[in-house]
C-alpha cells in the first residue's frame, strides 16, 4: 500500500477526536514498556533467608528452555512476549491502518476482543507462583518493577483494545455485544 493510499484510508484514527487520537501512540508506548518489562527484574525470591534470586520474565523463559521444558517454555513465551506484542500491533493497525468501510474490520475487532480475555493469563501464573513459593514458608517472593510494568502493559492493552472497539461502534462498525 503506497503512502497516498494509506493517507486516504478512512480509519478509526482519522475520525478520532480529543485524547482518542492518541490511541496509536499509546499502543506504541505500551509496546516499548512491555519489552522493557520482559527484560528488567520482575521478582526477587529469597530462600532459607540466605539465597536470593532476581528473576526477569526473559530469564525465566530462557532457563525453562535450557532445562528442556518444551511445553511450558513456549507457552510462556507466546503468552508473555509474542501475544501481547502481536495484540498491540493489531490495535495500531485496526485503529490507523484499516478502513472503517472494510467488511473485515468487524471480524478483526471481534477476534481482538475475544483474544483479550487471555491477556491476564500470564499475570495470574506469576501470582500463583508467588503463592506457591511463599506457602511452603521456605521462600519469600516479592514483585519488582518488571512485574508491575508488565501488569501495567497488559491492563493498558486491554483498555486500548476496548477503546478501539467502542470507537468502531461509534463510527458505525457493528460489533457483537
Amino acid at each position: 500500500m503506497g503512502n497516498d493510499q494509506l493517507e486516504s484510508v478512512e480509519s478509526i484514527a482519522s475520525r478520532a477526536e480529543g485524547v482518542d487520537r492518541f490511541v496509536g501512540v499509546a499502543a506504541a508506548v505500551l509496546m516499548l514498556l512491555h519489552m522493557v518489562s520482559v527484560f528488567i527484574p520482575a521478582m526477587k525470591v529469597t530462600r532459607l533467608l540466605f539465597f536470593k534470586d532476581t528473576i526477569s520474565i526473559w530469564n525465566t523463559i530462557a532457563q525453562l528452555f535450557e532445562r528442556g521444558e518444551w511445553v511450558i517454555a513456549p507457552v510462556l513465551f507466546l503468552f508473555t512476549i509474542a501475544f501481547p506484542l502481536f495484540k498491540l500491533m493489531a490495535i495500531i493497525y485496526l485503529f490507523a491502518g484499516q478502513s472503517i468501510s472494510d467488511p473485515k474490520l468487524h471480524s478483526h475487532l471481534s477476534r481482538l476482543e475475544s483474544l483479550g480475555r487471555w491477556s491476564m493469563l500470564d499475570v495470574m501464573v506469576a501470582a500463583l507462583l508467588i503463592v506457591s513459593l511463599t506457602a511452603t514458608g521456605l521462600a519469600d517472593a516479592r514483585f519488582l518493577p518488571g512485574m508491575y510494568l508488565f501488569t501495567f502493559s497488559v491492563v493498558g492493552t486491554l483498555l486500548l483494545s476496548r477503546r478501539v472497539s467502542i470507537l468502531a461502534r461509534r463510527f458505525g462498525v457493528a460489533l457483537p455485544g
